[in-house]
């Protein structure tokens, strides 16, 4: 029998819905440890994803957004790719976005065992938004936790953090783990080039840009069912003055509520049936103030999104005697409610908005793995959606895979996918104040080609090739009308690119990975590039240990090509650079971190967003911070 492939390497579940090596995944994977995330000393989901070939974030002081290959536009709330927490899908159902990378992501990562990146549209496994990426976060499970263990945390910028978990063996075969942490940034002073008047104080903001919140999850294993909690909250004052609100204005804020309850059940059927089911409960609260300066005084303005909804899915697989297998399963999922509010509380109680549109989607999916050849197998996969209200949408998949030598692997990979409009995108207007709304929208669609080719250089270097294209149509974009937005099916966005990386340890001791991605993201009608798509990524990473392996010192280095900002005008390209510092069980009960970010302090911007005055916005300068870490009963 050959020798697997990378098989040093996890294996990765979120391709197709069962356990596979990175070879006989039908898509380019990345997996992040959680030796990964201790090493690099990564705090947060966009932390972790910024060293991710292909991946880029941008930040507009009030969410990260995360683009691949060459797609993040302004408005679009990261909508285009799927997060999952142990496959459960965090998408949520009023703006239908993954808008988490920040402290706003409520799952601590160091509760993170595995981070499964699997590039490519995933609609045939998982419906709307599965269009560039999905990426899932595999949690530890209780019996791989400390029984006790706390963390404080101390950075720059008046950050502050405190998380503390358990784990328990409850008896009867029940095994709990349960975990909270709190945070609170006290926020710094903003220098913004267009509000330079007197009257907004020469553009300087002093002490805004603050956040606070909590994260809370629980994990109860029990046989063959999991049962998780999920419950967090971030508030951040907004120092970018979005939506025209007053400038330097500490009223000017959002709250997220990110929360669910989902109960999983597994087990073997016979030799090769495996049954998977999950029921799920969710929410998703939004609360922003905005601040406004008229004649008659400062208009409180509030917005609110509540969002409530319920769900279940089945997957029965059964595993053919010559290695494949096929997946079928069902998935309903429908919304209890989808409420926007916005109104005036202020000079006078004035309400502007008040909707609520639920939504009921179901789908069938399957995909059926097999031998083509003894060199070669294939992945065939499609699924039907129905959401009431559209027609009914079909997602397939093609994955031929070549094993030209157990070195050698070539994928040649196709897929459809697709992203309903959400209730924001449609129905959100403020009666000429932001945004109209658009209740015609159509959902938008797209196709994928992309060639990967995987290699073992030796035993300790891998190296990895890829060439897509993409195309989208009727794609759903922000368009100014005036001073205010709709979201409109523009024309066709295109975009094709490489992609190369090399991963390994060159010295036994030495861990690298170096990645160039090379792409160009188009409006298929006029060619014009789209904004805030950077042209070349680089990236690199190493780590290595010190002191009789008592000391890891990891550093990173990130370059992203120059990019247009809404008006046409360019940021300019950067580079940055981490430096992170960590004890390995530097005595039983103790450890602790100490980071440094953006090394030389280099200065650069990114572009801003359509509710925001400016063109771009600067980012953070250098900033360190320090963890200590206590744990008991290992």
């Amino acid at each position: 029998k050959p020798p697997v492939l990378f098989e040093q390497l996890p294996v990765v579940e979120t391709a197709s819905l069962h356990s596979q090596t990175l070879q006989e995944a039908p898509a380019s994977v990345t997996i992040i440890t959680d030796e990964d995330i201790r090493r690099y000393g990564y705090r947060t989901l966009g932390e972790a994803l910024a060293g991710v070939r292909g991946f880029y974030v941008s930040y507009d002081r009030e969410y990260y957004d995360v683009g691949l290959r060459g797609f993040s536009l302004p408005g679009d709330y990261n909508t285009r790719f799927l997060v999952m927490i142990n496959g459960h899908c965090m998408t949520e159902n009023i703006y239908g976005s993954n808008n988490f990378f920040g402290q706003d992501f409520g799952l601590d990562l160091d509760l993170v065992k595995r981070i499964e990146i699997v590039r490519g549209p995933s609609s045939a496994l998982y419906g709307s938004n599965g269009i560039f990426a999905t990426i899932n976060l595999i949690t530890k499970s209780p019996v791989d936790q400390p029984a006790g263990r706390v963390s404080t945390e101390l950075g720059s910028f008046g950050e502050k953090k405190v998380s503390a978990s358990t784990s328990q063996y409850l008896g009867h075969g029940l095994n709990l783990l349960v975990s909270a942490s709190v945070f609170n940034n006290t926020g710094q002073s903003f220098s913004f080039p267009e509000f330079n008047s007197p009257q907004t104080n020469y553009g300087v903001a002093s002490g805004v840009g603050g956040e606070k919140g909590y994260h809370t999850f629980l994990n109860l294993v029990w046989r063959q069912w999991s049962f998780t909690a999920y419950f967090n909250s971030r508030e951040e004052n907004l120092p970018a003055a979005p939506y025209g609100t007053r400038f330097d204005d500490r009223g000017t804020a959002d709250v997220d509520r990110r929360n669910f309850l989902e109960a999983a059940y597994a087990r073997d059927i016979g030799a090769r049936g495996h049954l998977r089911w999950r029921l799920y409960y969710d929410q998703y609260h939004f609360a922003g103030r905005y601040d406004y300066s008229t004649p008659a005084g400062i208009e409180d303005n509030r917005d609110l999104s509540l969002g409530d909804w319920a769900g279940t899915q089945v997957a029965y697989r059964l595993d053919t005697q010559r290695g494949g297998g096929l997946t079928a399963g069902l998935e309903v999922n429908g919304d209890i409610r989808a409420v926007q509010r916005n109104y005036d509380v202020s000079p006078a109680r004035i309400q502007f908005l008040d909707l609520n549109n639920p939504a009921r989607s179901a789908a069938l999916f399957a995909q059926y793995e097999f031998k083509i050849a003894p060199r070669w197998t294939a992945n065939l996969g499609a699924r039907l959606d129905k959401t009431w209200g559209y027609r009914p949408v079909p997602s397939p998949r093609a994955a031929p895979i070549y094993q030209q030598s157990p070195r050698t692997v070539f994928k040649m990979l196709y897929g459809g996918a697709f992203r309903n409009p959400n209730a924001f995108e449609r129905y959100y207007d403020d009666h000429g104040n932001s945004q109209m709304a658009n209740p015609s929208l159509r959902p938008e669609r797209t196709e994928t080609f992309e060639v990967d080719v995987e290699r073992k250089l030796t035993g300790r270097l891998n190296a990895t090739a890829s060439a897509y294209h993409y195309t989208l149509r009727d794609l759903i974009q922000a368009v100014p009308d005036g001073a205010i937005v709709q979201y409109r099916n523009v024309n066709r966005a295109q975009a094709n690119g490489i992609e190369f990386e090399l991963n390994g340890h060159p010295w036994r001791s030495v861990e690298t990975v170096a990645s160039l991605s090379l792409q160009r993201a188009e409006d298929a009608a006029t060619g014009g590039e789209l904004v805030n798509s950077p042209r070349a990524i680089v990236q690199f990473r190493a780590s290595t240990p010190l002191l009789r392996n008592k000391l890891d010192l990891s550093g990173a280095v990130r370059y992203l090509d120059t990019r247009f900002c809404r008006d046409g005008t360019l940021v300019p390209g950067y580079y940055v650079a981490d430096l992170t510092l960590s004890t390995v069980h530097l005595n039983r009960d103790f450890d602790l971190q100490a980071g440094v970010r953006n090394l030389f302090g280099h200065r650069y911007a990114d572009p801003a967003g359509f509710s925001d005055a400016m063109q771009s916005i600067a980012q953070d300068g250098r900033s360190v911070f320090l963890r200590l870490i206590w744990y008991s009963g290992q």
